[in-house]
């Protein structure tokens, strides 16, 4: 996990080849001071195109971002969150603090 600018640490990322001279990256980031919409969705290619959304945890587990978690390897994040929001955990939930926490030492 890395930081993504100053606000958001990456989940993760993933690329899907569309050409021999192009990859779209797909990533996946947090941000554990946001509680309304914490997570960015974002994609775009190494030139200038660039696109991402905030989204909520519920939007996250929703299925509606399926393609996206897939495309950045984060089917496995996105089952903890799942798990995390129906037991009734907070945001930021336990395990997002740990992979931070594991990540910066």
């Amino acid at each position: 996990m890395s930081q993504l600018g100053k606000r958001f640490f990456e989940i993760g990322r993933g690329y899907e080849n569309k050409s021999d001279n192009y990859s779209c990256p797909y990533i996946l980031g947090v941000d554990i001071k946001s509680k309304s919409k914490p997570f960015v969705c974002a994609t775009g290619d190494f030139h200038s195109d660039f696109g991402a959304i905030l989204i909520t945890g519920e939007e996250l587990i929703s299925r509606k971002w399926g393609k996206h978690v897939s495309k950045s390897n984060c089917e496995g994040f996105v089952d903890e969150l799942r798990k995390a929001i129906n037991e009734n955990e907070s945001f930021p939930q336990q395990f997002i603090l740990d992979l931070i926490e594991s990540a910066n030492r």
